[in-house]
């Protein structure tokens, strides 16, 4: 049997409203789901005997002579998303077999090219260099609905949003123009849904207006309008926002900020409200979380690789530090409607139009629930700036062992100047700095449970979350 080798084309630059998206990022290196575009069709190509994968990019650089004459290249654009795993495998297996030049495509679009020795591809890619694409190749067609291209803006903003990195226990439906959130947790989707509804009327246009209600004995959903953009996260974490664009981010969610609902309350009111949010869900979570299975393993990570024995101790470093901190810290007795969890990936965004849209807020069964610490969304907000957040869901991170022995979290992402902007704009509106990450230093500690479907993603947020009360030790 020949040899199939998998030539993935990854050569094209991204431009235009596709660049917006994946900034200097090719199709190949495109982060969906914790994983490149380039590394999910290696694995799944390990499924199929006797085929290879080469990742092109650069066709200058590609040597065929490498391969045996009678080997059959399969010339596959980096822009085609795989949508039926089983039919792409099924695919290669057929390839295999290749006795004649195919092009594939469907009604639309031609995703890559078929060669049936080594000679055929050479003369290819000769012609390849001067037309960049495969239209003009006058091969028969194998016609396939395996693939979507991505290289069709709608198709990309479609495809990317819905591989949002939902929590485990939610899940999202939709089609080209619906989103459906659904989840067993019916009474936090009822929450999500009714937060709409009780809002102030000069609210409401900052939100996606959540539809369509319904709860079955399983689960409870609802609906919400698929809105022409992505959310900042998957940009953000592509490269594609510069700093003058984050500066634009900023102006208008901190418009927000000051112009929602807020009212002065009495300073035991204010203190209750800082103790619920920032001590009490910390302790409540860590329960949780010590009555999960993978709990002792990382306590051993912790034991063994951190300055602290245990996550008690981490825990209690951060106590002394809320109480050292919050005494020596004035702010207003004062209390606003909350969306509750404003971090990049529920900032719906469009760079053209300057258009921002929430989603996914925390939610409230009553007006009372509405409110909350001013604090709360800031940090929020912070733990996608400066905290790194939506790196450790696409896995842009890396944990090793230092020279000491000691394990070091690597964030693959240099966001020095991001916090700098972020700094000036907390300071233009009255917020502290170390206080909003001391409060984000609990939100990273208060989420270990929820994300304990990747514990090597809860080991990181561990790390981080030292990391964090290290600087607010400084500053205290």
């Amino acid at each position: 049997m020949a040899k199939l080798v998998v030539v993935y084309d990854d050569t094209a630059k991204a431009s235009g409203r596709i660049k917006n998206i994946l900034g200097e990022k090719s199709f190949g290196n495109m982060i969906v789901k914790r994983q490149s575009m380039f590394s999910r069709i290696k694995q799944l190509m390990k499924k199929v005997k006797n085929v290879e994968i080469v990742h092109l990019k650069s066709i200058d650089s590609f040597d065929t002579s490498v391969f045996t004459s009678d080997t059959i290249f399969f010339h596959l654009l980096s822009s085609s998303a795989i949508m039926s795993p089983k039919d792409f495998t099924l695919l290669l297996e057929k390839l295999l077999y290749a006795k004649n030049n195919f092009v594939i495509k469907d009604d639309k679009t031609t995703y890559g090219a078929v060669f049936k020795n080594r000679a055929s591809y050479d003369n290819f890619l000769k012609e390849y260099v001067t037309q960049n694409n495969l239209d003009y190749l006058q091969y028969d067609i194998i016609n396939t609905n395996t693939f979507l291209d991505l290289s069709d803006y709608e198709t990309l903003l479609m495809f990317i949003s819905s591989g949002f990195d939902a929590r485990y226990f939610n899940s999202l439906q939709g089609d080209a123009y619906t989103v459906t959130k659904r989840s067993k947790n019916k009474k936090k989707i009822k929450m999500e849904y009714n937060y709409y509804w009780l809002l102030p009327e000069s609210m409401k246009n900052w939100m996606v207006m959540p539809y369509d209600y319904q709860e079955t004995p399983e689960y409870a959903s609802y609906t919400m309008e698929r809105m022409p953009m992505t959310d900042i996260a998957i940009r953000w974490t592509h490269g594609a926002i510069d700093n003058e664009e984050l500066r634009n981010i900023l102006d208008k969610t901190f418009y927000f900020l000051n112009h929602r609902a807020k009212k002065h309350i009495e300073k035991s009111t204010y203190l209750k409200t800082q103790k619920s949010l920032y001590l009490d869900k910390v302790d409540k979570r860590m329960k949780e979380f010590k009555k999960l299975p993978e709990y002792k393993q990382i306590h051993q990570l912790i034991h063994t690789g951190t300055e602290f024995d245990s996550i008690d101790d981490i825990i209690k470093y951060y106590k002394d530090l809320f109480t050292k901190y919050t005494k020596k810290t004035k702010t207003p007795f004062i209390s606003v409607i909350g969306h509750g969890d404003i971090f990049f990936a529920n900032m719906l965004y469009s760079k053209e139009l300057n258009l921002l849209r929430l989603i996914d807020p925390k939610g409230a069964l009553k007006e009372d629930d509405l409110w909350t610490d001013p604090y709360y969304d800031i940090a929020k907000l912070s733990h996608s700036i400066c905290g790194n957040y939506d790196f450790f869901n696409t896995g842009s991170y890396s944990i090793e062992l230092d020279k000491s022995m000691q394990y070091h979290l690597s964030v693959h992402f240099d966001n020095t100047k991001a916090k700098a902007i972020f700094r000036e704009y907390l300071a233009q509106n009255n917020y502290n700095y170390v206080l909003v990450r001391l409060y984000e230093a609990s939100l990273f500690l208060s989420m270990l449970p929820l994300h304990i479907d990747n514990p090597h993603k809860v080991f990181g947020f561990i790390l981080n979350a030292i990391s964090i009360l290290k600087e607010v030790e400084k500053n205290v």
